[in-house]
């Protein structure tokens, strides 16, 4: 078959186009003219430069495929970059989505667990907890915007799509790098102080598989939780910092540290412009982000995979293209 895959510079999107290739698939991706095509160099892919933003464009892109991977996202934590946050996160999916309605494609939006409520330290939440929302940062706002988009053109236009909401993805491919920054800080420093709430964590090369089956498989107008093991975020850096045989943070950032962090971040973004540390990212990370990904597990066959294989695979890859200092 033949898809179309956004966002495949990215962590997720390149992961997803190695393994449609290694499953006999067509894989045809955009880039933009000042995306690096590093991470595509050893990919038998068609490329087609251009921008989303363009109809013509996007209408090209996904002429003679039969499926599209929404992968591309704009990943911004603050309450700063809504117009651009909207026109990434909101915009293109349903540009995308009016396409694959004309043309009869399936469409498979990538989601994230922080469109969806967070779940609690004893009871994991699922597909159907969306209230109430996780933060006011534009990406948790945008990207609830664009499923309501998606599952509204689904409902009145008959758009064919299915959601999918992985959690925080670990493995190999991480050119820019996203999860990998968190690795890295953890081993080529020391963090004293972890979030202190806790997060649900994949392997992203499994979530790979379960999108490709979510295309055969999944029911249309539904999502799947694609995460993993539930842990603190405290026991999750210690594990980033055994990676290099460091010492992991001692505690973890209380109700009463993290208020005034998320605030003297904002006061920053203020003076010198917003970062990803502000009250909304701060919220989320303090939030026991833990998810029950059954639906995906029962409908679509999906195994996390081991997280200590997917770190140590992680952290092998970003050594071998020298990300970290233990490398050189």
């Amino acid at each position: 078959m033949k898809f179309s895959v956004t966002g495949a510079t990215g962590l997720l999107g390149n992961n997803l186009c190695r393994y449609l290739i290694d499953q006999g698939h067509t894989v045809r991706v955009s880039v933009r003219a000042s995306s690096s095509r590093r991470p595509l160099e050893d990919l038998a892919v068609e490329i087609m430069q251009g921008d989303l933003e363009s109809p013509e464009f996007t209408a090209r892109f996904l002429d003679g495929v039969e499926g599209v991977f929404h992968a591309a996202a704009l990943v911004w934590f603050g309450r700063s970059k809504l117009d651009e946050s909207i026109r990434a996160n909101v915009d293109i999916p349903r540009r995308i989505g009016a396409c694959c309605v004309n043309n009869g494609i399936r469409m498979v939006h990538v989601s994230t667990t922080d469109a969806l409520a967070p779940g609690k330290r004893d009871r994991p939440a699922n597909e159907d907890d969306l209230e109430p929302p996780k933060s006011t940062a534009n990406y948790v706002v945008t990207k609830r915007m664009a499923e309501a988009e998606l599952l509204a053109m689904h409902h009145r236009d008959g758009l064919d799509v299915v959601i999918v909401n992985p959690g925080l993805l670990i493995g190999p491919y991480d050119w820019k790098p996203s999860t990998g920054q968190m690795i890295l800080a953890a081993t080529d420093g020391w963090v004293p102080l972890a979030p202190g709430g806790g997060i649900s964590v994949c392997d992203v090369r499994q979530v790979c598989k379960a999108m490709l089956v979510a295309f055969e498989k999944g029911r249309t107008g539904q999502r799947y939780l694609l995460t993993g093991e539930n842990l603190t975020h405290l026991k999750l850096w210690r594990r980033f910092a055994r990676l290099a045989g460091r010492r992991g943070p001692i505690g973890w950032l209380s109700a009463p540290i993290a208020i005034p962090v998320g605030l003297a971040g904002d006061l920053y973004g203020k003076l010198f412009g917003e970062t990803n540390v502000s009250s909304p990212a701060i919220r989320i990370a303090q939030h026991f982000n833990y998810y029950d990904c059954s639906r995906a597990r029962n409908e679509l066959g999906y195994d996390p995979g081991s997280l200590e294989v997917a770190l140590a695979d992680a952290w092998q890859w970003l050594m071998k293209h020298r990300y970290s200092h233990h490398a050189r």
